[in-house]
């Protein structure tokens, strides 16, 4: 895949939390693409470059990732958008179970107990969003003290 010329590339520098973080994005067509016959309607690989930069520590570090498509766009900056707006949806909903429910430090650690316990939060964190205008916090003592409340606010 990287062999190839790609359709498009586009790039992004972000500063901020002490970093400066670059994104560089190229798009291949993967139609045709041997490799990947047994993957209907396939149509781009999407390659993602990010460095960066620890103003703190002094240190770089690098990652690439390959995401897939079956969309017909061709525009880098259209799937920088998409993927880097997943990602800050991603972060910010570990940001609130690792804050709200402990997720980094519950020792869960055997078999399925991770995802299981990772599902179980969200759950949670996406009933209680039903009251968007409070915090979560708030919304969640109230739910211990409330369970009826809660079971309804389940069924709706």
């Amino acid at each position: 895949m990287l062999e190839q010329t790609p359709l498009d590339m586009y790039e992004a520098h972000e500063k901020g939390h002490g970093r400066h973080t670059s994104w560089y994005c190229s798009v291949y067509n993967a139609i045709g693409n041997q490799k990947c016959t047994k993957w209907k309607n396939l149509r781009r690989f999407i390659h993602i470059k990010k460095i960066t930069y620890q103003t703190k520590s002094d240190t770089y570090h690098d990652s690439d990732r390959i995401y897939i498509s079956d969309l017909r766009s061709t525009e880098a900056a259209y799937f920088h958008k998409g993927i880097r707006g997943h990602w800050g949806i991603e972060n910010l909903l570990h940001r609130e179970k690792d804050v709200l429910h402990n997720e980094d430090g519950n020792h869960v650690k055997i078999e399925n107990g991770p995802s299981n316990m990772s599902m179980i939060s969200a759950f949670a964190i996406n009933i209680n969003r039903k009251d968007d205008n409070r915090s979560l916090t708030d919304i969640q003592v109230e739910n211990r003290a409330n369970i009826h409340k809660l079971i309804r606010k389940i069924r709706t």
